[in-house]
């Protein structure tokens, strides 16, 4: 039986975001085709960590026991180093099971995930293109062209909307002249399945280190003794200093395998594999005549930890309601798609403007001594102080995003630090001993340092940083207003669609 050239949406990629885009369309009975151009299932270069948020859109989506929820080891607990130093080992303290999100987070390897996603849209009703190039998107006529390259020959698909999921380098966005290039929202990463491991049930490790800054590795363990492990860094930083993310992995392997006890005798299991993320700092917009970008060809990925598999299944759940409107009412300009970035940006932007905000900051390397310090001590803190780490410890990757509590405990901790640390610089003073030895001193040479160095190095540069950080503060009014993070209660609490 021949399939259907002409379809009411065409969805340009089959990862998680396009295949909740199918599922999400196809639900509501509209033709919908998903295009992948891989055969599944294949490796994606991907943290594969599943966190709460995410877990619940699965659930919706009904992929539970095709996924396998109950054989999985749930993810309670972490272990963060600082170089040699572990200043945080405990609980997640922000998975709390609220809003129906389960207490733990799930490693899924995505070529189980993204198998299962796009079989499950198949499922529901979408027509699935598998091993098929989307080569070339045109509007013509009011309807979108999308040329596919399948079986050797080339034909077309017709839709009065188009998609775009394709990922990093995507051609529906390019098509629309909203293809991403800033590398200060650009994360690079390189990753490797490893065997050997033996550490504690459900405990992640994440670690940072001085001569990759900005940027973390982790390690994320499955039964068996398996784990993913892998280390981003921000393609900025590796453009303007010289940075290999190649290097920068080979180091964490060998660093791992000295600082955790149980990773000693860790070997690598499987080729080592590149990739890159669009961060949210970077969109513009998302929405054009006829389409919309989802995932991460829309850059939804969460500035501060790299993280995208929840965000771009929210992105595309968010994005059919505009999809679904857009075709009842036969109206497909770019001013009728626009709803879909007032949809987004009330659903994203109070948290993640923030983490912007906080990723900004972070972008300037020669302040790598005094970020590398202020953040340990904060583990440290979370450490001995539970509530310190629900609120302001959600900033590497919980839901629950509080800026105002957050700075709040900050400047709180600041305050307190300086009052304990006063006697002792008078002391210092008085008894002729270094004041660099007290923290607080300690902490505004490392500042300063810094600065100078920063000014030095680029002056330019650090004058473009400085407005950056002025820019993204600009921003921060939903955050600064907002009663309850919208992202908690998830993308199905809209128009009367229940989880």
């Amino acid at each position: 039986m021949a399939r259907l050239s002409r379809f009411d949406a065409i969805v340009v990629g089959g990862g998680p975001a396009g295949s909740a885009m199918g599922w999400s369309l196809a639900r509501r009975g509209i033709s919908v085709a998903v295009i992948e151009r891989a055969s599944f299932p294949r490796e994606k270069v991907c943290g594969d960590f599943v966190e709460p948020a995410g877990l619940r859109i699965l659930q919706a989506m009904g992929c539970t026991g095709d996924l396998a929820f109950g054989s999985r080891l749930p993810i309670t607990h972490n272990r963060v180093y600082f170089g040699p130093h572990m200043p945080y080992r405990g609980d997640i303290p922000y998975y709390d099971g609220a809003h129906g999100m389960p207490g733990h987070g799930f490693i899924i390897p995505r070529h189980e995930l993204d198998t299962v996603l796009l079989a499950n849209a198949e499922k529901t009703g979408a027509t699935v293109f598998r091993s098929t190039a989307a080569s070339s998107v045109e509007r013509r006529g009011g309807l979108m062209h999308v040329t596919i390259k399948e079986h050797g020959g080339t034909s077309e698909l017709t839709a009065p909307i188009v998609v775009g999921a394709d990922g990093v380098q995507s051609m529906v966005a390019h098509s629309a002249g909203l293809r991403r290039t800033d590398r200060r929202h650009i994360g690079v990463s390189q990753r490797v399945y490893i065997e050997g491991v033996e550490v504690d049930e459900g405990e992640a490790t994440i670690w940072f280190d001085e001569d990759h800054y900005p940027g973390y590795g982790w390690m994320f363990p499955m039964h068996g003794g398996r784990a993913n492990m892998g280390v981003g860094l921000l393609s900025e930083t590796c453009d303007r200093f010289g940075l290999s993310v190649q290097e920068s992995f080979r180091d964490a392997v060998e660093r791992l395998r000295i600082r955790h006890p149980g990773c000693a005798n860790a070997r690598i299991a499987s080729k080592p594999l590149g990739g890159a993320v669009h961060m949210y700092g970077g969109i513009t917009r998302n929405h054009f005549a006829g389409g919309i970008l989802v995932g991460d060809a829309g850059g939804f990925v969460d500035p501060m930890t790299g993280e995208g598999i929840t965000q771009g299944m929210e992105s595309a759940i968010i994005g059919a309601r505009t999809v679904a409107a857009a075709l009842a009412s036969g109206q497909f300009e770019q001013a009728d798609m626009a709803r879909y970035d007032r949809d987004f940006r009330a659903h994203f932007d109070p948290v993640m403007q923030y983490l912007v905000f906080c990723a900004t900051i972070l972008r300037n390397r020669h302040f790598s001594e005094f970020g590398f310090s202020s953040t340990r001590q904060g583990f440290e803190k979370a450490q001995h102080d539970r509530a310190f780490g629900e609120i302001s410890g959600t900033a590497f990757g919980g839901l629950n995003v509080q800026p105002l509590a957050m700075a709040g405990q900050i400047w709180w901790s600041i305050a307190r630090h300086l009052a304990q640390n006063g006697a002792a610089m008078i002391a210092s003073a008085v008894t002729g001993r270094p004041v660099s030895a007290n923290p607080v001193a300690g902490d505004f040479a490392a500042w300063q340092r810094g600065w100078r160095a920063s000014m030095a190095d680029d002056p330019a540069w650090h004058l473009a940083w400085l407005k950056d950080i002025v820019r993204s503060a600009s921003r921060l009014g939903p955050s600064l207003r907002m009663a309850e993070n919208p992202r908690l209660r998830g993308p199905f609490a809209h128009e009367g669609e229940a989880v």
